[in-house]
């Protein structure tokens, strides 16, 4: 199973682990780099300085070097060498070249005025680094002035010298090793840091989830909390929780809804079975009474009539409900409602049917809009006066769709606020259910199929004219 919780502290310690790591690591090259390019350049600056005490004259050249004020050039102690050569020849060569077999640093192929830095094994067998240049000695100015000559002239006939500058890179090793050991344990430490402190952050930010998923487990619809409170939620969490509380409140109500169709369904079985039952124990306890017996079949089929009306009507209106697509056809709607008065025997009744565009053909399944018009027909006929009229009118609405409108007047004092209940199952405006005959599933049945076939349906009063619209 997928963990939010897990996957987040594995992406964010890797990432941010990667990064560190990036940001350390180029740290480390470039303090290296540094570092190196550091070493280099007191090598070149000493090298430089040390050009300086070579001076050539008429006489010739002299090397102008004070070993008292460069120990590490005679000593044993941590020795540096140098090593000059002219024409070819060894010229000069440091005191601490004296004291290994090996004497001579070697020679390089440099251009004039040209340096190399390379390591090098040392003479005391140490790891090194040297530098090798070729330079032209220098030229005391008044010499020049003497001679009445330019230094471009003079060193035309200047032979030039080369010369090797060594030193151990122990100590610049141990720098550099130093730094990449601090690298490797900052590195090391930074990722149990970044994942300690992102398993923490990760722990924190997820905690109010599961402070709604504890909210959500109290919650019941057989009780008095309904809702989600989003007081102390983050504001990512509110949307969800909102929709949760809307689920819950459309649960509830279903819930309730189903509770109350059960007991409806079970209060308009119980009547015709406790009377199948009743006439069982009269006709079982008084076989011989022929006034009884001569009724007893008729009541029978009427009571269980009844029942098989009830049971279809339940049937109807689970079939009204169900997924499955209906297949559509072009359906008139004037035909349509002719048949249906035909059908249901309701000549006997006025009914007046006006049209403002004929013929009127829409695109839908036949029997779904067959069955919402006829119990339409048949609730307005059942609810008004026997000496009013049943008025439907055909229509067009503005965006093209048909509205069949069914208006009857009311032999019920209806209220505004019964409009709301009219489409429940098995609701009645009589309260004690009295009725044999109504069940209060016809107009539920006419909301699934409305629903069904994407119509929609309402109801309004007028005084005590009920009006029932069907758009599609």
């Amino acid at each position: 199973m997928n963990s939010i919780h897990k996957k987040l502290s594995l992406y964010l310690s890797i990432s941010i682990s990667i990064l560190l790591v990036s940001i350390l690591l180029a740290t480390d090259i470039s303090v290296d780099t540094w570092i190196s390019e550091q070493f280099d350049r007191a090598m070149i600056n000493k090298v430089g300085l040390l050009e300086t005490l070579v001076e050539e004259d008429e006489e010739g050249l002299e090397f102008d070097f004070a070993g008292e004020f460069m120990p590490e050039f005679e000593g044993k102690e941590n020795p540096e060498y140098f090593q000059l050569w002219y024409k070819e020849k060894v010229f000069e060569r440091s005191d601490t070249l004296e004291f290994f077999e090996i004497k001579d640093l070697p020679r390089l192929n440099v251009k004039l005025d040209g340096l190399i830095i390379q390591d090098t094994v040392l003479p005391d067998g140490r790891d090194g680094r040297m530098l090798y240049t070729k330079f032209l000695p220098q030229i005391d100015s008044d010499l020049r002035e003497t001679l009445g000559v330019s230094r471009e002239e003079f060193a035309k006939n200047q032979k030039t010298m080369e010369f090797a500058y060594a030193l151990s890179r122990e100590e610049l090793d141990y720098v550099l090793w130093f730094v990449d050991i601090i690298f490797i344990v900052t590195s090391i430490l930074a990722v149990f840091a970044v994942r300690k402190i992102v398993t923490i952050v990760v722990i924190n930010s997820l905690k109010p989830i599961d402070d709604f998923n504890n909210q959500l487990s109290k919650v019941s619809l057989n009780s008095d909390n309904l809702a989600v409170s989003v007081k102390n939620l983050p504001q990512e969490l509110v949307p969800i929780a909102n929709g949760v509380n809307q689920f819950i409140k459309e649960n509830h109500s279903l819930y309730m809804r189903e509770q109350r169709i059960t007991s409806d369904i079970a209060h308009e079985l119980k009547t015709p079975i406790a009377e199948l039952l009743s006439l069982s124990e009269v006709a079982l306890k008084f076989p011989h009474e022929k006034q009884i017996t001569d009724h007893l079949a008729n009541d029978v089929y009427e009571i269980s009539s009844r029942l098989k009306h009830i049971v279809n009507s339940i049937m109807l209106l689970q079939k009204s409900s169900s997924s499955r697509d209906l297949p559509k056809s072009e359906v008139d709607i004037t035909e349509l409602l002719s048949d249906i008065i035909s059908r249901e025997n309701l000549s006997r009744r006025e009914v007046k049917i006006q049209h403002q565009v004929n013929p009127v053909i829409v695109e839908t399944n036949r029997f779904a809009l067959d069955t919402v018009l006829s119990n339409l027909i048949n609730n307005a006929f059942f609810y008004s006066p026997n000496d009013t009229a049943i008025e439907v009118l055909i229509s067009k609405s503005s965006d093209e769709k048909a509205v069949i409108e069914i208006s009857n007047i009311s032999n019920q004092e209806c209220q505004q606020a019964d409009l709301q209940s009219f489409f429940d199952p098995l609701w009645q405006k009589d309260e004690s259910r009295t009725s044999t005959e109504r069940f209060g599933l016809g107009l539920a049945i006419v909301k699934s199929y409305c629903n069904k076939l994407g119509a929609s349906v309402s109801v309004t009063l007028v005084d005590r004219t009920i009006t029932f619209t069907v758009s599609l």
